[in-house]
């Protein structure tokens, strides 16, 4: 909303501008002014929203892998299958159905990872960079009306420049600029250039047909001359726009889908709400690399802006994850896998103590929910020490119920 309110804004004062009033020198310095403090306005509000709404795509982007990844953990049949994994995602090879789920749905996680990383918020840089296309649009668009308001003739070479800038901007990509690598890049860079001499020929295009009808109306002289100083950095900047994160969450987003489509396979999942009061424990620890330790712990079942340490109390201290946070160089938001950026690799304990704090982790916001009966523990394995210790605790402080049910799988490698 804020970033849509902006670009409003920003266009009816640009619009506003090119009807300036010829009356007298005092009028129009007025009309000047409330003009630009409306378009400061507009920008000072689309700036303040591009942050926030970045986060909130790259958030719901996160939550929605972690929900299929859980789901897929879960619910296939004997849990991971290979040890060969998304930044670490795997354990022991389980029955043949949970084996080609995941060698299926495999390449998709990797190529989905990047959604997740908090160093690459592809989606909040997609949205941000479509919100920025929309607003120079919308003011090109607002300005083109407000010629037409003044003089229809003078209208028709900016609106059909700047519908050129945007075909241009949306322009497909090349097959050697979908390559990967050294060769791709440069042949996205060869393109930018390319746009960039084409859309300085629209700018300027768009400014001359204005400029000349000045010289015909010179009672909307000033107004005229106005819509082509706002059009030439307009068209350039639409023509110019760099949509490769656009491009990127598009090409991902499909990868995701196919994430999701895998999971729905399996109902027997665990996607449900931590109220459900069913909690499931695969066999072995399914290490989820592409993520953070807070979204590892509570794996998307929070608030974006919640933190665990004031959420999850008891599974913190349960736990010992302060003690674990504090031995990560970015504490909670460090990435569990060395093949990303600023990523670490942790040992075989490290993860078990995630996975009872994930199953801590459910039962304490259950707790608080409130369930309405007994929450059930399903396990596929004995426990360890650490997911013992937390069951202990739980069942002498609520009431949860443990269920065994051990799955046939291979020794861990």
């Amino acid at each position: 909303m804020g970033l849509l309110l902006g670009a409003v804004l920003q266009s009816a004062s640009c619009a506003a501008a090119v009807l300036l009033p010829a009356r007298s020198a005092g009028a129009a310095v007025c009309w000047l002014g409330g003009c630009w403090l409306l378009y400061r306005a507009g920008a000072a509000l689309r700036e303040a929203a591009e942050a926030p709404t970045a986060r909130s795509r790259d958030r719901e982007a996160r939550s929605r892998l972690l929900r299929s990844v859980q789901h897929l953990v879960t619910g296939a049949p004997g849990g991971p299958g290979g040890p060969n994994g998304l930044g670490g995602l795997g354990g022991p090879g389980g029955p043949n159905g949970a084996l080609d789920a995941w060698e299926a749905v495999g390449p998709h996680l990797y190529a989905a990872a990047g959604v997740a990383i908090r160093w690459e918020p592809k989606p909040g840089l997609a949205a941000v960079g479509l919100a920025r296309l929309g607003s120079r649009a919308l003011t090109a668009a607002a300005v083109c009306a407000g010629l037409a308001a003044v003089a229809p003739a003078a209208a028709v070479a900016p609106a059909l420049c700047t519908a050129g800038a945007l075909a241009l901007a949306l322009r497909p990509w090349g097959r050697g600029a979908r390559a990967m690598g050294r060769a791709g890049w440069e042949a996205r860079r060869r393109g930018g250039r390319v746009a960039a001499v084409l859309a300085g020929v629209l700018a300027g295009a768009a400014a001359l047909s204005p400029a000349l009808g000045a010289a015909q109306r010179p009672d909307t002289a000033v107004g005229m001359l106005l819509a082509g100083l706002i059009l030439v950095p307009c068209v350039y900047r639409l023509g110019t726009a760099d949509l490769t994160a656009v491009r990127h969450w598009r090409a991902t987003r499909r990868h995701l889908e196919q994430v999701e489509r895998e999971a729905a396979r399996f109902p027997g999942g665990t996607d449900d709400p931590p109220h459900s009061g069913l909690v499931t424990v695969p066999a072995w620890p399914y290490r989820l690399g592409f993520t953070d330790l807070a979204e590892n712990v509570h794996l998307g079942a929070l608030a974006p802006d919640d933190r665990v340490p004031d959420h999850l109390p008891q599974t913190v201290r349960l736990c010992g994850l302060d003690d674990v946070a504090r031995t990560l160089p970015h504490g909670w938001r460090t990435v569990l896998s060395a093949e990303f950026r600023g990523g670490v690799d942790l040992d075989e304990d490290g993860w078990r103590r995630i996975e009872a704090a994930r199953v801590s982790a459910r039962l304490e916001i259950g707790t608080r929910l409130g369930t309405g009966g007994m929450m059930t523990v399903r396990l596929l394995a004995p426990p360890d020490p650490p997911l013992a210790a937390v069951l202990a605790h739980w069942r002498s402080h609520a009431d949860v119920r443990v269920l065994s049910q051990p799955a046939h799988q291979e020794a861990a490698p």
